[in-house]
């Protein structure tokens, strides 16, 4: 399921005059990886397309200009909207423009005459990194242009605008490349290509092999381990579409193994291979699993981790390594510096503590957890628990101590709950299992679950004129209208266990329970039925969908509304601006 791991904030300005109508407000655009050659995002509602803020974002290599790309930003504007303001990213040499007019060094107006207004800039491509962690490298780059292709992040646009009604326009926003070329959510590649698909588990796999690349391994075996991780990883946030480049190593010094960053992109150096506990491309897909959790400074150690430590299990488990292969890297954890610092105190890292002695603390609370539940449940519950932290909670989402000990309690009791506060506040360290220790807790998979739409129209709209299915993830319902869902849940572990389902609308939540023997099955159905007009987030299992909730048609005629300044109307203008672009996540 797509959800939210970028962040950015909205600054609001209304000016209320004598009589108030309610309008909406801009919201954040979530952008979202759709085919190799152009993504296309939006807000999600089901509004025409007349009624859209449109941006696209096009991508083009400059060859004498080694180290810089170009990108032209251009909008398709409705009518309901008076006034726009696009903010480029600082830094950047503006080199055309049509119909903006610059107000200050970032901020560019629209001329509010002009029917598709654009500006062109020039924006350094090169990221560098000061090459800290186990998938460190000696060189410094993370993003590069060369002489023959170029592997870059998707400048960020901030978008601010003014408009008369409500609701308010939705924004949808696409990035295409001119030329050869692939794009992801926050990543593209310029430059000679071939694109690799793989469909598996709900997810597609786009893997980017440029010419100037010599891949290790080869694409299918590239494939069948990141399928393999994709159904193991039974914890939630399964995006739709992954973006996987194998990035050249013949002309960049890398600063890293592999980078992932935005939603579902990464890239990972053509020479990686599959068959070391260190699996640099299961540990970057593993992070595109990780919804967007706020981690605490005292959960910080958790993100790569549990990243790490997936990384070598999943590659054991996929018979590519030996036990033993798998032990010497978590035994890493036992090895000072490492093993004396306090996993919730990152002032207290050395030598990259998070990765080594987080992978094995990880590793024996995983160990711990199967064999107090006899396999019923596993890290994957804790995993998976704090994913649903990230997509419900009401809060600013941020995940603390507190948050993980209750997803360890549930998932394993007390005791587990006990182990895992020691060896995380304290400078305790756990001791490296052996191979037997390790068949009688790995070796009955445990309980894991899918669930999955129903057969049959499982998505139905139900009112006044009867019921309908709605198809595609968005629709639009009247007030008093009922959204059913029915969905099925499968234990595709291999022994039996307990599962919880959440049926989510908005803040409201609906829990369905259940207890599964391996391959047994059982249906729920879901019901909301709306009573407000708005737009509503639906979610369950791994599906999404975008609602909106209208008052119903009345037989009265709607009268012309006049809009003047703030200050002097009857109706109040609102002003929102989108500040600094989308802010995405780095981690490799």
């Amino acid at each position: 399921m797509r959800r939210h791991v970028v962040t950015g904030f909205i600054v609001v300005l209304v000016v209320v005059s004598a009589v108030g109508v309610p309008l909406a407000t801009a919201t954040p655009v979530d952008p979202t990886a759709s085919t190799a050659e152009q993504v296309v995002t939006s807000t999600g509602t089901t509004q025409s397309v007349d009624d859209e803020i449109r941006m696209t974002t096009t991508l083009d290599r400059t060859p004498d200009r080694t180290g810089e790309i170009t990108a032209t930003v251009s909008f398709r504007i409705p009518g309901r909207v008076s006034e726009l303001t696009a903010r480029l990213p600082e830094g950047v040499g503006v080199t055309d423009t049509d119909g903006f007019e610059r107000d200050t060094e970032t901020a560019y107006e629209w001329d509010e005459q002009t029917d598709r207004p654009s500006v062109t800039f020039r924006v350094d491509a090169d990221r560098l990194t000061d090459g800290e962690g186990p998938l460190a490298e000696d060189g410094r780059y993370l993003f590069a242009d060369t002489e023959e292709w170029s592997l870059v992040r998707i400048p960020s646009v901030g978008l601010g605008w003014r408009y008369t009604g409500s609701p308010g326009p939705t924004v949808t926003r696409e990035t295409a490349v001119d030329g050869d070329g692939a794009v992801g959510d926050r990543m593209a590649f310029l430059g000679p290509h071939e694109v690799k698909t793989h469909t598996a588990h709900g997810q597609t796999f786009r893997l980017v092999v440029p010419d100037a690349a010599d891949l290790t391994e080869s694409p299918d075996d590239i494939f069948d381990s990141l399928s393999h991780a994709s159904d193991s990883l039974r914890v939630g946030d399964r995006d739709s579409d992954v973006l996987v480049v194998a990035a050249p190593t013949d002309a960049v010094d890398w600063g890293v193994r592999g980078l992932q960053v935005g939603e579902s992109d990464m890239w990972i150096q053509d020479s990686e291979r599959l068959d070391v506990a260190t699996n640099v491309w299961i540990h970057e897909y593993v992070h595109t699993r990780q919804a967007a959790q706020r981690p605490a400074a005292e959960t910080r150690w958790l993100t790569e981790a549990t990243a790490s430590y997936y990384a070598a299990l999943l590659t054991l488990e996929q018979d590519r390594i030996e036990f033993d292969q798998f032990r010497r890297v978590l035994e890493e954890g036992t090895v000072e510096p490492q093993s004396t610092a306090v996993l919730s105190q990152p002032d207290s890292w050395e030598n990259n503590a998070n990765y080594w002695k987080g992978s094995l603390v990880v590793g024996e609370l995983d160990r711990q957890i199967r064999l107090e539940t006899g396999s019923e449940a596993s890290f994957e519950t804790v995993f998976g628990s704090l994913n649903d932290h990230a997509e419900s909670s009401v809060d600013d989402g941020t995940l603390t101590a507190s948050d993980f000990e209750r997803s360890v309690t549930a998932a394993g009791g007390d005791d587990v709950a006990t182990e895992s506060t020691r060896y995380t506040t304290t400078d305790a360290t756990p001791t490296m299992w052996d191979a037997e220790t390790h068949g009688e807790a790995f070796g009955q998979r445990p309980a894991r679950f899918s669930f999955m739409l129903a057969d049959d129209d499982p998505i139905r709209i139900s009112g006044s004129n009867g019921t309908k299915p709605l198809a595609g993830t968005s629709g639009t319902l009247t007030v008093g209208e009922t959204l059913i869902v029915d969905m099925v849940a499968q234990n595709v572990g291999g022994t039996v266990g307990s599962y919880e389902l959440v049926f989510q609308v908005n803040e409201s939540q609906t829990t369905a329970t259940g207890r599964l023997r391996p391959n047994e099955t059982s249906t729920h159905q879901f019901n909301h039925t709306f009573s407000e007009p708005g737009q509503y987030t639906v979610t369950v299992g791994d599906e999404q969908w975008d609602i909106r909730v209208e008052e119903p048609e009345t037989a009265s005629e709607s009268l012309p509304v006049d809009v003047e300044t703030p200050g002097f109307g009857v109706i109040p203008a609102v002003s929102a601006f989108l500040l600094g672009g989308l802010l995405a996540r780095r981690r490799c």
